[in-house]
């Protein structure tokens, strides 16, 4: 069982956990007041802006979708003398979220939108909703066999 096998339902059930699990982490990173380390500069407007969605593109495609404000991208990416532009190709699994950390001519790179040490959840959520769908079919399947059928 492939993971471009499941169900239309079951990635959709897929994609959820994936999200709940993401924004958590997620939200624990963005600059925000009160969030630790303190940054003195947040207001809580990014955090705020943060929209997570889960669908297929018309392609058919599962995607995953991650929208903020603007300014998150320096935030989380750092600007000028700090700009980090490779960061922003690694993905998910790319830099580990260091906090807030100050800087002199631009803002240091926080990247809060960093899951890095968090790819065994997703692969164990993957994997598991793919044991589960393997599971169900193959009890639907022999459930539907008679006595003595033959393959």
């Amino acid at each position: 069982m492939r993971f471009k096998d499941l169900t239309p339902e079951a990635m959709q059930a897929v994609g959820e956990r994936i999200i709940r699990n993401a924004e958590r982490r997620i939200r624990q990173q963005v600059p925000r007041p009160g969030n630790r380390p303190a940054n003195p500069y947040a207001t809580g407007a990014l955090a705020r802006s943060l929209r997570f969605s889960w669908g297929q593109t018309e392609t058919g495609v599962w995607s995953l979708s991650i929208d903020f404000a603007d300014h998150g991208k320096y935030t989380a990416f750092g600007t000028r003398t700090y700009y980090d532009g490779r960061a922003r190709e690694a993905g998910f699994f790319g830099r580990e979220f260091r906090g807030y950390r100050r800087g002199r001519g631009g803002i240091r790179p926080q990247y809060w939108l960093s899951l890095r040490g968090d790819q065994p959840v997703y692969e164990a959520i993957v994997e598991a909703e793919l044991k589960m769908t393997f599971e169900t079919f193959l009890n639907n399947t022999l459930s539907n066999l008679r006595r003595g059928t033959s393959f």
